[in-house]
């Protein structure tokens, strides 16, 4: 579920008198977009890829209105693959392209694409499971219901930063700017440090073709900001 920008709009607008809904609702979104990208807080596992003979770029599939930050793992068959580099990889498996096997490694390509390497040698339905760190696109209206409850004052302090430092309008006020945007880092360094300690002593259990297994699991804390 996600909760729209428009809904922080009475907690913003008081502050900014004079300010267009729009105005205030792009700085909540671009605050929000800040937020993730620097605390790793919105996290999901995407839909599960299923691998086919021979192809080895697979799409990144998020949910609508978001785009991957970074891929924090991946597994296939209930194995966990190993990040490289695309310089990396061709050390590791010269000449990649023209074999095929069991995928062993990862790259993200870009915030769309990833590849599987060795190329799959065969179609394993729902087999790849990939978690990531996710934010809001510049064209959505929302965002996750957890990120925008959890740390609701974050993101608005971080929108008030935006806003009280445009120049030249009724509004402006660079002092409240000062003001907002330290409480808007101490909200993302908080959360960024919660984030990260979730990381460190969790396990993760991958489930495959009736087979548990047990791996260190990637997970975020909530908090209010």
């Amino acid at each position: 579920m996600t909760i729209s920008y428009e809904s922080l709009l009475p907690d913003v607008l008081p502050m900014v008198t004079g300010c267009t809904d729009t105005l205030v609702e792009n700085a909540i979104r671009s605050s929000a977009i800040e937020f993730c990208e620097r605390t790793s807080a919105y996290q999901q596992e995407l839909d599960p890829l299923t691998t086919i003979l021979n192809v080895y770029e697979y799409d990144l599939e998020p949910p609508t209105g978001t785009t991957v930050h970074k891929v924090l793992w991946v597994t296939h068959a209930g194995e966990d693959l190993e990040p490289v580099s695309t310089t990396l990889l061709e050390q590791r498996v010269p000449r990649w392209r023209s074999g095929n096997g069991t995928p062993a490694y990862y790259v993200q390509q870009s915030t769309a694409l990833i590849w599987l390497v060795p190329v799959p040698s065969s179609k394993s339905v729902n087999s790849t499971i990939i978690r990531a760190v996710l934010k809001p696109t510049h064209t959505s209206s929302s965002c996750d219901d957890a990120v925008m409850n959890d740390f609701r004052d974050t993101i608005i302090n971080g929108a008030l930063n935006r806003l009280l430092r445009i120049p030249n309008k009724d509004w402006t006020d660079l002092n409240g700017a000062q003001y907002y945007g330290t409480l808007f880092n101490q909200g993302v360094d908080e959360a960024e440090r919660r984030a990260r300690n979730a990381d460190t002593g969790v396990r993760r259990r991958v489930m495959y073709g009736g087979i548990g297994r047990s791996r260190s699991r990637n997970r975020y804390g909530r908090e209010r900001g």
